[in-house]
């Protein structure tokens, strides 16, 4: 005969807890990659598409201005959000891939 289970909330706290804290463990990685992925990518376009470490040097004691606008993660909950970020003269969202901006149009019909 197989063993009765017996489901009750002390049986099921371990594993919720479990699955919340991998849960909260992966939605922070993940952000956090993105935003370092961000922040390089605004760095490299601000020293001509390569890190200058000297500029780098520079900007983190406070003498060079830092690259773009807004905070990383602000623009991380802006995207979560489902908002189209900031966006520059010609209407194209900064940040976004030249794929991105064809699928945007072709969404919209253009």
């Amino acid at each position: 005969m197989p063993p009765k289970w017996n489901i009750n909330g002390k049986s099921l706290t371990m594993p919720l807890a479990a699955f919340t804290m991998a849960t909260l463990l992966f939605v922070y990685t993940r952000t956090s990659i993105q935003a370092a992925k961000r922040n390089a990518q605004r760095h490299r376009e601000a020293d001509g598409g390569q890190i200058n470490w000297h500029n780098e040097s520079l900007r983190r004691h406070g003498k060079l201005d830092a690259p773009g606008e807004g905070s990383t993660v602000g623009e991380l909950v802006g995207a979560l959000k489902g908002g189209k970020g900031s966006v520059d003269v010609d209407g194209a969202v900064v940040g976004e891939t030249v794929e991105e901006r064809r699928v945007r149009e072709r969404k919209r019909g253009l």
